[in-house]
């Protein structure tokens, strides 16, 4: 088995644990995973533009390690701040509900947001030639951004689920990569395009793009549901 696959079997181990210990999350965990899920072809696709604007070839196909990684990160960043500090999630008063079924509102909003991003990381590498990693950083601290801006009361939440995911990366990536396949490493980060500047052992680009991922990810579902966090 590759490492990366190691390191996604061990976030879903994290994941599993959070779906079962965080009852009053499950629903917020499980839909963030399915729409993460949903998400990682066009992540592959981002991936495999840098081959267009380097000049490198980086293979396009979709294992299931880069569908248990999505699934699990998503689902991860979605919930780890109320899971981890203990916030009850309060629905707010007078929701405005657009279409005929209240899920049919937030789930659009959800997906236009995510779809924004998407579109946006793929504008980035085609037109400015940025790497995958730095346009999905591009694109999370907009779609971030833009959340807190209008909802200064999940800062903290996309602050700190943006730490939470990066440090979870980052040890994964430590202990898969640095210490058990140490050989690995090199190869797949280079296969990535990433720029070579290390952190401990692991690229920097690689705890930036994760951590903006739990930044952007981690407020998102409260946003859209039109939900405020709080003891």
């Amino acid at each position: 088995m590759s490492p990366f696959l190691y390191v996604s079997i061990a976030l879903f181990v994290l994941w599993c644990g959070f779906l079962f210990l965080s009852k009053k999350t499950r629903q917020e965990q499980l839909i963030m995973s399915v729409i993460g899920l949903a998400l990682s072809p066009g992540a592959i696709i981002i991936a495999s533009l840098d081959s267009v604007t380097s000049g490198r070839t980086i293979g396009g196909s979709i294992g299931v390690e880069d569908l248990l990684f999505a699934f699990s990160v998503f689902g991860i960043a979605s919930v780890i701040y109320q899971a981890v500090l203990g916030k009850h999630a309060k629905k707010f008063r007078g929701d405005r509900i657009f279409l005929s079924h209240p899920a049919s509102h937030w789930l659009a909003h959800l997906v236009i947001a995510l779809g924004i991003w998407t579109c946006v990381a793929l504008s980035l590498v085609v037109v400015l030639g940025l790497t995958a990693a730095q346009s999905v950083v591009v694109g999370g601290l907009l779609v971030g951004t833009y959340v807190i801006a209008d909802r200064k009361d999940l800062m903290f939440n996309a602050l700190l689920s943006g730490i939470f995911i990066s440090a979870l990366v980052f040890a994964a990536e430590q202990i898969f990569f640095v210490r058990m396949f140490p050989d690995a490493a090199p190869a797949f980060w280079s296969a990535r395009h990433l720029g070579g500047l290390m952190l401990g052992g692991i690229p920097v680009e690689e705890i930036v793009w994760s951590g903006v991922v739990g930044f952007a990810i981690g407020p998102l579902y409260e946003y859209m549901r039109e939900i405020k966090l709080g003891k």
